[in-house]
């Protein structure tokens, strides 16, 4: 499953795309999957880098950031214990 940025950007409530993608670079679980590169039709490869995608472009990959989704619930779990001695 995927969810584009600015999905998250409106569902979790932040001002801008550049805000929800730190949040997700914080936590740990900026996992985006990029679109392919655009094919040349030609025996030669094109050795130039690409520049990085758009914040607006980017799309978040929720299969591979589920782990460290998880690790991060894991920080705010609270127990508590009923009949607890003083």
């Amino acid at each position: 499953m995927t969810l584009t940025l600015p999905y998250l950007t409106q569902t979790l409530s932040f001002d801008s795309d550049a805000e929800t993608d730190s949040f997700l670079d914080n936590h740990k679980i900026a996992t985006y999957t990029y679109p392919p590169a655009p094919v040349q039709n030609g025996p030669w490869k094109s050795i130039k880098v690409l520049p990085p995608t758009p914040l607006e472009d980017r799309v978040w990959d929720c299969k591979k950031a589920h782990a460290g989704c998880v690790l991060g619930m894991n920080k705010y779990r609270v127990v508590d214990l009923k009949g607890q001695v003083d």
